[in-house]
């Protein structure tokens, strides 16, 4: 008899649930738009209790769509954004809210960090704090909110601590969420003392860490009537949403590109060791889900939001299909013209004053152009990535690049991407990969697995859908781009626009 468990996925953009079965099949999904206020420049909010209640809500619909009954559901567990913290009570009431990863309020502590802890942050963290500068600021500007604050969580397990009913000297995040904190010891996957005492915090405000199918807790009263799920369902302490997604692709093994286009677009590879990127400062690091391994990556914080912000805040059309059809029609290079697409700061390498442009404009330029560039400046950005990874890791030599995420299902920028990374682009079935790893870590969690070895075979790993073969002249010619990309920052403006005139 098979043994099913319910996993949710709380992401930027909308939340999703699902039942899993012990055979690695998605019986049910379904999706929620998310509420994302924007309430001035670099500031963004979301509401963590909002998340909690759609969570109850959406679990006992993806139940209902399965047709599985619900006494048969025998676990639970949560992915949730990895970028983002919430400051929490005794009682394990939010008294931040959500301070996500999408606000840059806290923008400055982080280039303070960079400033003070430059060959530690690397050497010692996984090499991105997003979630430490944001501590950082409650503590030295909010000092009456600070002093309410036991913990600070993730929202993954803030909603999971809240639907087992958990008081906040029980406080967690499971061991993989550390990717983006930034006085984390990557190595160790503990709190860094050293770290945590130059960023001059407090220890007893870091969460327990946790294995992501390590129990927490179980199911409150409260949880389970709104869930339409038993009280005392285990609850499992769950797992990033990045690190969820790959491990429901099944891309465990040592030197698989992946492409996660989504809200935040990174470039990630599987690797085997911690290697600290100590001389370009680029390579940033996830612990794996699989016990021993990392995922190296580099990332644009908000890449995918950009596409969409320049579509309801730009121009009138109704959708990015509409705005992919007629850039189409525009040639590769968008006819001189050259996207820079960090509108939330660059972070790989980290560089604080760096934020978004398009070089070159004239009157000639449309939408169209514009549209182009930018997923030509965001495929850019991915072939620096794999440039990076491959620097640090000279013995991988990946053929191909694989495809997950809601950016796939745009076909022009799938044969951008190909033809500037020079790699067969394979895009992966459209399935919903962090569901399925939430769903395996509750099914671990029980069990049913003792470890992940077999989830390559048991989901096809590497199976695509569609493969996208670059073109050589396009390649060629983005070759000239990448260079001018590059250099921007380090030559005049007057330089850059001159090169990129003669490059098209």
């Amino acid at each position: 008899m098979s043994t099913y468990v319910v996993g949710v996925d709380l992401g930027t953009s909308g939340i999703k649930a699902g039942v899993v079965d012990s055979t690695g099949e998605l019986l049910s999904e379904v999706y929620w738009d998310t509420q994302l206020v924007a309430e001035g420049p670099g500031r963004m909010q979301q509401s963590p209790d909002d998340f909690l209640r759609k969570t109850l809500d959406i679990m006992k619909e993806a139940v209902a769509v399965s047709g599985i009954d619900p006494q048969l559901i025998a676990g639970m567990a949560i992915d949730g954004q990895m970028g983002g913290i919430i400051g929490i009570d005794e009682s394990y009431n939010a008294v931040t809210g959500l301070d996500m990863g999408l606000d840059i309020r806290s923008e400055r502590y982080n280039k303070l960090l960079h400033q003070m802890l430059k060959n530690e942050l690397v050497s010692i963290s996984c090499g991105s704090p997003r979630n430490t500068p944001k501590m950082m600021m409650w503590k030295r500007e909010y000092p009456s909110v600070y002093k309410k604050i036991r913990k600070f969580v993730t929202l993954g397990a803030y909603v999971t601590g809240k639907i087992a009913n958990l008081e906040a000297d029980k406080a967690f995040i499971d061991y993989t969420s550390l990717a983006f904190f930034g006085n984390e010891n990557a190595e160790s996957l503990t709190w860094s003392e050293e770290l945590t005492k130059a960023c001059e915090l407090d220890l007893p405000t870091m969460p327990n860490i946790l294995s992501p199918w390590e129990q927490i807790g179980s199911m409150s009263k409260y949880a389970a009537e709104k869930a339409n799920l038993r009280q005392g369902l285990p609850v499992f302490a769950g797992i990033g949403d990045q690190p969820a997604g790959f491990l429901g692709a099944g891309f465990t093994e040592k030197g698989q590109l992946l492409d996660v286009s989504g809200s935040t677009t990174l470039l990630c590879c599987t690797v085997d060791t911690f290697r600290p990127d100590k001389k370009n400062k680029t390579v940033m690091y996830m612990p794996s889900a699989i016990s021993g391994k990392y995922i190296a990556f580099t990332y644009i914080n908000g890449g995918g939001i950009s596409l969409k912000w320049f579509s309801e805040e730009i121009t009138s059309e109704k959708s990015l299909k509409d705005l992919s059809d007629i850039a189409r029609q525009v040639p590769p290079g968008a006819e001189g013209l050259l996207f820079y697409p960090y509108l939330g700061g660059r972070q790989c390498p980290y560089d604080d004053a760096v934020r978004g442009a398009w070089l070159g404009l004239n009157w000639g330029h449309t939408k169209a152009h514009m549209y182009r560039a930018m997923l030509e400046g965001l495929g850019i950005d991915y072939a620096l990535g794999v440039e990076a990874i491959l620097s640090v890791f000279p013995d991988i030599h990946p053929e191909s690049i694989y495809a997950i995420g809601g950016g796939v299902k745009d076909g022009l920028w799938n044969a951008v991407k190909a033809d500037i990374l020079n790699r067969g682009y394979r895009v992966l079935p459209d399935r919903q990969y962090a569901l399925l790893g939430s769903g395996l870590v509750a099914l671990k969690g029980l069990g049913v697995f003792n470890d992940f070895s077999d989830v390559p075979r048991i989901l096809q790993s590497g199976k695509f859908e569609k493969e996208y073969i670059p073109d050589n002249n396009n390649a060629i010619l983005y070759k000239r781009y990448i260079k001018l990309f590059k250099n921007i920052l380090k030559q005049s403006m007057r330089e850059s626009m001159e090169q990129l005139q003669i490059v098209n």
